[in-house]
């Protein structure tokens, strides 16, 4: 799936924002148009919600307020973000540079989504790709299975309890090695590799 086409981060993905510039990014990049007045409140709740002080306290108001002010001065002053004033209110618009920021903060913070309930079956991703050609494709695919908490069944080949298939296609389409990629549902796996799998997924959380 192209890029561009990638719908934004659900909640569960927003809680894991590193800092207030993506949390406000994933705001302007609302497919509703957002005036600066809107931003700002909607910002300064997720400030108060995902953000803390070094010692691990809630931001005060004053302090969730400042750093409102300078994520939204300095999203301007790097040129993520273009206002238009309309009537008594700036409008927030992305620029290219800011789409682009969006692209790799939704590539960075990429998971599957968890459903609600597991049907028992496993999805097997089968990279078969020729590191002569493709070597830091490949590399960076591992890794990045790796950071999405995919189980390494050997080294070319991957599972997961949940469908991945778009998660994967942009995955590999990214690394451009989306030809060498597959990704298939498998109704029964060996004893020993099911309860292994198992534990795993339930230590990580994923199941």
């Amino acid at each position: 799936m192209p890029k561009e086409k990638r719908k934004l981060l659900n909640t569960e993905q927003i809680m894991k924002l590193k800092n207030a510039t993506e949390f406000a990014l994933i705001l302007a990049a609302s497919p509703i148009a957002i005036s600066m007045g809107n931003l700002g409140v909607e910002l300064m709740k997720g400030i108060e919600r995902l953000f803390y002080d070094k010692n691990g306290r809630k931001l005060l108001r004053k302090d969730s307020e400042a750093k409102a002010i300078r994520t939204v001065y300095y999203l301007r002053t790097k040129k993520f973000i273009r206002l238009r004033w309309a009537g008594d209110d700036f409008i927030v618009f992305l620029t290219k540079l800011g789409r682009k920021k969006i692209q790799n903060i939704n590539f960075n913070n990429l998971t599957v989504p968890k459903q609600k309930h597991w049907n028992g079956k496993w999805w097997l991703i089968a990279a078969d790709i020729p590191t002569k050609k493709h070597k830091r494709g490949a590399d960076l695919l591992r890794n990045k299975l790796k950071e999405m908490i995919f189980f390494p069944l050997q080294r070319t080949l991957w599972l997961y309890p949940y469908d991945p298939r778009e998660e994967i296609q942009y995955v590999a389409s990214h690394y451009q090695i989306a030809h060498y990629v597959t990704a298939m549902e498998i109704n029964r796996l060996d004893i020993d590799d099911e309860k292994k799998l198992k534990k795993f997924f339930q230590r990580t959380g994923v199941l």
